[in-house]
């Protein structure tokens, strides 16, 4: 059976995040104390145990066309000892349903391993994101432009200067201040990273980093009227890392190696859209 969580669920849930995932509590506390809501989230039953989970986080997918209700579908997860059921499918069949009585456009998720590009793939999705992957040392980077100056970013700024800098991607994954104030808090409370703003008579620059092994990851960089290199540069020398890997827009890094990042299943007619390399980030897989 396939319903709508509910509040006595929580505990199975709980026990099954850590073990698909196998993140440490306090990320799980995170997610189930400020994101998961009962509406978007749909479990599996096998007799009277839970089973399997889905989530669907609200999103938009905007483009100069116009704008696009959307689901981000993230934690797919079955228990153990009740895999190779085909749960995962029928999650995602009931997903689908609830999704188009909804009136939403799309169905967006990022596989975690590259062989759930090709399970996901016989389910309806195509790959259609692309993110530029990119390493660095602080020798490869310039000296900090003069006048620069870093400051943390809250929320409602990310989101205001996120929007100005990606709007005329093809289709950009938007999330809202609710999605945004999560992923900023999540980083603070665990103290592994933030989100931060850059400022020069230039032009400005935000985003979102997190401690990786070995420097820090930049999960997102949103320019406006800046160049990466310079934005980096004034980053660098706030954060001090021995080392950094930045992801961007696919074509957005000479030299970047750009790898497949997310995949969409169209619900409806498919739009005809324009613009720059389709876009999505902020998202866990």
């Amino acid at each position: 059976m396939i319903r709508l969580s509910q509040d006595q669920d929580l505990p199975a849930l709980f026990a099954l995040w850590q073990e698909a995932f196998e993140g440490d509590a306090r990320e799980a506390a995170l997610y189930f104390t400020h994101r998961i809501r009962r509406e978007d989230t749909l479990v599996a039953t096998s007799g009277e145990a839970l089973s399997g989970m889905l989530t669907m986080l609200p999103l938009t997918l905007s483009s100069p066309q116009g704008e696009y209700p959307a689901r981000y579908v993230f934690a797919v997860a079955t228990f153990k000892r009740f895999r190779g059921q085909g749960i995962s499918s029928r999650l995602l069949d009931a997903a689908h349903a609830r999704m188009k009585a909804d009136g939403v456009t799309a169905s967006l998720l990022v596989p975690a391993t590259p062989p759930l590009f090709d399970f996901y793939g016989k389910r309806g999705y195509e790959t259609r994101f692309f993110i530029d992957f990119l390493n660095l040392l602080p020798q490869d980077l310039p000296p900090a432009p003069l006048g620069a100056r870093v400051t943390p970013c809250g929320a409602r700024d990310y989101l205001r200067l996120r929007d100005q800098a990606f709007v005329d991607s093809a289709l950009y994954a938007r999330w809202d201040l609710e999605a945004l104030r999560f992923a900023i808090h999540s980083l603070t409370e665990a103290g592994s990273g933030g989100a931060l703003r850059v400022s020069t008579p230039q032009g400005q620059a935000v985003c979102l980093y997190e401690k990786r092994e070995g420097g820090l990851r930049i999960t997102e960089l949103a320019l406006l009227n800046l160049g990466w290199e310079t934005a980096m540069a004034a980053l660098h020398q706030h954060l001090r890392a021995p080392a950094y890997t930045l992801h961007m827009p696919e074509g957005s890094l000479p030299k970047a190696q750009t790898l497949p990042l997310g995949m969409i299943r169209w619900l409806g007619p498919v739009p005809q859209t324009q613009g720059g390399a389709p876009y999505l980030s902020i998202a866990k897989d």
